[in-house]
């Protein structure tokens, strides 16, 4: 199994690595169909923006117009006068159809053949019915003889004998139509005698020139008017005219839209490169755990292996009974210890590797301080000193009326790893071992000094990693697994504690051991 794990890794991250670079060809690709989707989007937008402007500009040119007529235009003339102000450019010419008469100004008289009969046909219909459908020559019997005179054959009333021709309400308002390419915007008026009406003509084109630059200042580049069949046919509220956007627009944004397209495109190889090399750290986490297994075989090996070789040469020359009594004691005091020391090796195994699968004890002792820790503290001192420890307490006097809840096993272990390091390190005849209790707010602080030569500053940056030793220690010199403090502050943390290296120098080592205080 420990084979395939690798093969079964560098499989799933090749997995990774073609779908990564699938997504950076799919992205790649993709930036022309979105660009072509953001174009018909942005498009359709801009359109739809400036419509409402078009329509005010529209409206305000032709308004501009039809006030130069006036109320309405003169009836009392054969041909009407230019307005005062003149016509727009997109204004053909001005016309005013009353008693079967078309009249045009002299400056206009060319529409009478620059424009379809069928336009001056419908003028009269339209006044009569607005927005009514376009009269077909084809389906209207109707008579036009010449192109200077048109006779209708529509019986159209005449004012009453002796009165002239005037308007008898206000005109309506000015409404459009067209027919074949011609525009007109032209009104009613109500007369005493037919229906009379006036208007333009308008130059589709000229008057687009007027609003093409509303859409191309919107970012439509090529936007074009289209003259349609009727105003239903349109986009402009009421008037027979599309506006189209054209094909091109100005894209906003369009080169952070790449930048951002590129980004994702880099994304996707730079996953692929963080899959590989979160690879090789899954094969280089497994190799450091395999050393460190290695080294925890090893150092565990060579633990047990002093305490066996003891207790089987003891043992056999026990075994024979040719000892005196003194040194028979001597043995049994030896074997005594090297059990204990042995017990102690087996029991941190155990415990860290419980912390190391998630596991804790659960058990919770609750007392008052000054009661059930004097006791921890005498219970271990007795042990300690079998094995030449001398350990000195003192509790501070407020926690005599402090309780604290927490799990005295673990308390106590992490005390007789600090304390066998004490004298597992000790370079005097006598190590000592002085444990202070003291209050901080809500904690309790039981700070753990020795007398050894305290720990290099190069060893305490690693100094609660498991395995982790020092070079005297690794030279051989000092018994034990480097698992002592890391287990300690693992049993701590899984105490809702803590334990850290307060000070280390020449005359010794400080940690501090903070428990919550119960309620």
């Amino acid at each position: 199994m420990k084979k395939k794990a690798p093969i079964v890794l560098i499989l799933i991250a090749l997995v990774v690595v073609f779908a990564a670079i699938w997504q950076a060809h799919e992205v790649t690709t993709l930036e022309n169909k979105l660009l072509e989707i953001d174009r018909r989007t942005q498009t359709e937008r801009l359109l739809a923006l400036s419509l409402p402007e078009v329509q005010d500009k529209l409206q305000a040119l032709l308004n501009a117009e039809g006030d130069k007529m006036g109320r309405h235009l003169p009836f009392d003339t054969a041909s009407i006068p230019m307005p005062a102000a003149g016509k727009a450019d997109f204004n053909k010419g001005f016309f005013l159809h009353a008693e079967n008469r078309l009249r045009l100004t002299q400056e206009d008289e060319a529409l009478r053949t620059g424009i379809p009969a069928v336009i001056w046909l419908n003028v009269p219909q339209q006044a009569k019915f607005p927005h009514s459908s376009i009269l077909d020559p084809e389906k209207v019997q109707q008579e036009v003889s010449g192109v200077n005179t048109m006779k209708i054959s529509i019986a159209e009333p005449t004012p009453p004998k002796g009165e002239a021709l005037r308007a008898t309400e206000p005109p309506s308002d000015f409404f459009a139509w067209s027919y074949k390419g011609t525009l007109v915007y032209m009104r009613s008026i109500r007369t005493n005698g037919a229906t009379a009406a006036d208007g333009f003509i308008i130059d589709t084109q000229k008057l687009a020139t007027h609003l093409t630059p509303i859409l191309q200042k919107n970012g439509l580049k090529t936007p074009y008017v289209e003259l349609v069949a009727d105003a239903k046919q349109g986009n402009i509220s009421g008037f027979p005219l599309r506006v189209h956007s054209g094909q091109d627009v100005v894209l906003p944004n369009i080169e952070e839209r790449s930048q951002a397209l590129r980004g994702t495109i880099a994304a996707s190889w730079l996953m692929s490169l963080l899959t590989i090399a979160a690879l090789f750290g899954i094969l280089a986490f497994y190799t450091r755990l395999e050393r460190r297994r290695s080294d925890f075989v090893s150092a565990v090996t060579h633990e047990l292996r002093t305490p066996l070789t003891s207790f089987t040469l003891y043992a056999e020359m026990l075994k024979n009974g040719n000892l005196p009594p003194e040194i028979m004691k001597e043995y049994h005091e030896t074997l005594y210890n090297e059990s204990l020391r042995l017990g102690h090796l087996v029991e941190n195994v155990l415990a860290f590797a419980k912390l190391t699968r998630g596991k804790v004890r659960g058990r919770q002792d609750s007392g008052p301080c000054g009661k059930i820790l004097p006791a921890l503290f005498e219970k271990m001192k007795e042990r300690l000193e079998k094995d030449g420890v001398e350990l000195r307490y003192s509790l501070d006097s407020r926690l005599q009326l402090l309780s604290i809840r927490t799990d005295l096993l673990s308390v106590e272990q992490i005390l007789l790893n600090l304390a066998d390091n004490a004298a597992k390190y000790a370079e005097t005849n006598k190590p000592c071992v002085t444990i202070n209790v003291l209050q901080a707010h809500r904690t309790l602080c039981i700070r753990v000094s020795d007398n050894g030569p305290g720990i290099p500053q190069s060893v305490q940056q690693s100094l609660f990693r498991p395995f982790s030793r020092s070079a005297k220690a690794e030279s051989g010199r000092k018994p034990g697994v480097g698992l002592g403090l890391a287990l300690s502050r693992d049993l701590a943390r899984s105490i809702s504690g803590d334990l850290v290296l307060e000070r280390s120098n020449e005359k010794g080592s400080t940690f501090i051991l903070s428990l919550p205080l119960g309620e």
